[in-house]
């Protein structure tokens, strides 16, 4: 059984919920800010560097956990507050 990508089945924890997304669909919010999480190192590191097909795949590896560092300061900020649902993701 040949694996395409490296990741696959990694990170089973990221799926978005279906119960999640009823409740954002009427949340017409603006302004959101940039969405960081498909190339946070891309823009960052040698075009270089992406040439060599395993490289590419272990900083994509590395990307995904550098993001979920990221996200982990916005859980914190829910944490402390007790009026805020758990799941809710728009926080600054």
């Amino acid at each position: 059984m040949p694996v395409n990508n490296l990741q696959d089945g990694l990170f089973k924890a990221d799926k978005e919920s279906l119960y999640d997304f009823q409740h954002t669909i009427k949340d017409g919010r603006k302004n959101l800010g940039r969405n960081f999480t498909k190339d946070l190192l891309f823009m960052n590191i040698s075009k270089s560097i992406y040439r060599n097909a395993y490289m590419k795949d272990f900083v994509l590896l590395l990307q995904n956990i550098l993001v979920k560092y990221v996200y982990a300061v916005t859980y914190l900020k829910i944490f402390k507050s007790f009026t805020v649902n758990k799941n809710y993701k728009k926080v600054r």
